[in-house]
């Protein structure tokens, strides 16, 4: 669910890139990654092992244009391809504003692609969300290689919904900006479909909303897209910036993204962040948890200090601030105390934790 954060005139988009095991979806992220200028070059985020490249997920944030004088953050994921990995699926899914879904050329991948399309649209489903209304594109991956299904063909078995439609070489990188592109710009509309540019507007127009005093009151008064606008009348136009999402690099419009390895904000908050991420992958979900907790705690602190806020009521108002919903607030709370009292958790509260830790920090 994308999120408005008023206070640093930012709009926070997530796109995911969805399909078969080994399919392309990771390669494309890393391909994008590498394109982009290395004093603007942001942290690549892989959760896998040494078997599986993508355990959990990846995760790659991007600044790519403005709405007005808002910032667009576009937080790129990658969801694990293997079937039994499907509650992962799900909660890297949770909150989608966009979707691209990778789809092998190969022949042999057909029966694999229409598998992952339908548990794709199942998993939305669950989360009650209807493919149909969820703005996606389609990339054909691996066109290099032989014994390959034709374009019109690919089209004709998995496009039914009639989506843009690319064919790409995630390896050597061609057509993925032009999907990229694509897929931000029509995220975008969507967004400008649900009332977008009048709640930028009247915001324009009024200060912004005093954010939660505590944790008690996280949900009241919480501004995400979704939930804004739905006051707004609908309005299909608004003053949009064309993305700068360049052929070889992705342009910030003089808004430089985070340069590399500075994903998370600090030394010591990269130092937590690392031991957060390398326990999810471990296995170690109470060690996740704990050390998310110790992240969050220490850049809350630095930010209360600097607005002078009292700590008691500075996480859920800095969660607050960054689009974080109150459902995922109270899952990571939930998680947060059993990890403490040393109770069972899951891999999906860890995944979860450190979800909310990356989203809510970059």
């Amino acid at each position: 669910m994308s999120a408005i954060n008023f206070h640093t005139k930012e709009i926070s988009v997530k796109i995911v890139y969805y399909g078969p095991g080994l399919c392309g979806k990771t390669t494309s992220l890393q391909s994008i990654y590498a394109t982009i200028p290395e004093h603007e070059r942001p942290q690549l985020v892989s959760l896998a092992t040494d078997v599986d490249r993508t355990i959990f997920f990846d995760f790659l944030p991007l600044t790519a244009y403005r709405i007005r004088d808002f910032k667009v953050r576009l937080q790129l994921y990658t969801v694990p391809g293997q079937v039994f990995y499907n509650a992962t699926r799900k909660l890297v899914l949770n909150g989608v504003d966009g979707i691209v879904f990778v789809a092998d050329s190969q022949r042999a991948m057909q029966d694999s692609n229409l598998e992952s399309l339908q548990n794709l649209e199942e998993n939305l489903a669950e989360l009650g969300l209807d493919l149909d209304r969820v703005p996606m594109v389609m990339q054909f991956n691996k066109r290099d290689l032989g014994d390959t299904l034709e374009l019109a063909e690919m089209d004709r078995i998995y496009n039914t919904r009639q989506v843009p439609v690319f064919a790409t070489i995630a390896t050597s990188g061609e057509g993925l900006f032009d999907v990229l592109k694509t897929i931000s710009q029509s995220v975008v509309n969507d967004l400008i479909r649900k009332g977008l540019g009048q709640q930028l507007r009247q915001q324009e127009k009024s200060p912004p909303a005093k954010p939660p005093d505590s944790a008690d009151s996280f949900s009241a008064g919480y501004s995400t897209v979704e939930e804004a606008v739905t006051k707004a009348t609908h309005q299909q136009t608004a003053d949009l910036a064309a993305p700068k999402i360049g052929g070889q690099a992705t342009q910030t419009g003089g808004q430089a993204t985070k340069t590399a390895g500075s994903l998370w904000p600090s030394r010591e908050a990269h130092r937590l962040g690392t031991i957060a991420t390398g326990a999810v992958e471990r296995g170690a979900w109470q060690q996740a948890i704990l050390a998310v907790d110790e992240l969050l705690e220490f850049s809350v602190g630095q930010w209360a200090s600097n607005e002078g806020r009292s700590a008691a009521d500075a996480l859920a108002t800095f969660l607050f601030l960054r689009g974080v919903t109150a459902s995922r607030y109270r899952h990571y709370m939930q998680s947060l105390l059993a990890a403490r009292t040393e109770k069972p958790l899951s891999r999906g509260d860890a995944v979860n934790a450190v979800i909310l830790a990356l989203e809510a920090l970059w």
